[in-house]
């Protein structure tokens, strides 16, 4: 799969990077343990660095659903129908986010509807499984950052971008997906924190 990119400047590539596993699998749903690199519009590829030949795109880890029953039960056990409805994540932080500096958060909306709500990663994993239906909903997966510089800096004349510049790119790559996101995250430094754990509001609104 080709990048969204043909170009990325060095302050948008974290290379040399390591999974000892359970944490990324390829698109085929193998367990990847190994050599990555992140971009900033939240690739993820196998390689330390990007190898045309070589390096494949990576997703978040998870059990594979290999059973509809399974989401069905732990979504929703009374629902009896083939396909699921998405519903509305309370995001939470813990120092392992903080540590890494990000997460990952995914967004899901009807076709038919400009009503966009977060969920996790049980849900989106069951979209990319049909197991909520694909053809009637669009959903992303964004890296988050929440720890670090708040503001761009410089080390002599090589721009590092801060937290507010790379989750602002982030937002503007998601909405080549899903347009109305930037109507959403319009906060670029929701959920930061430079310190101990903390359970920030998100913005479903379900911790009112």
């Amino acid at each position: 799969m080709a990048r969204l990119k043909l170009y990325y400047p060095v302050d948008e590539i974290t290379p040399n990077l390591f999974t000892q596993g359970k944490e990324f699998m390829t698109e085929d749903n193998v367990e990847y343990i190994g050599s990555y690199h992140r971009y900033i519009t939240g690739e993820i590829y196998t390689e330390s660095v990007w190898d045309v030949k070589k390096s494949k795109r990576l997703i978040e880890y998870v059990e594979t659903v290999t059973k509809p029953e399974f989401v069905y039960d732990t979504l929703n056990p009374n629902l009896t129908l083939k396909y699921i409805q998405p519903k509305a994540h309370s995001v939470t932080v813990n120092k392992t986010d903080i540590r890494n500096g990000y997460i990952t958060r995914y967004f899901i909306k009807r076709i038919n509807d400009e009503n966009i709500i977060e969920i996790n990663q049980l849900q989106y994993t069951a979209w990319t499984q049909d197991v909520i239906e694909k053809k009637m909903h669009i959903a992303i997966q964004l890296i988050w950052y929440i720890s670090g510089e708040i503001e761009d800096t410089f080390d002599g004349i090589v721009k590092k971008s801060g937290v507010v510049t790379n989750n602002q790119k982030q937002v503007t790559y998601a909405s080549k997906t899903l347009p109305g996101i930037s109507n959403i995250l319009t906060n670029f430094t929701q959920f930061y924190t430079d310190n101990d754990y903390s359970t920030p509001v998100d913005i479903n609104g379900l911790d009112s």
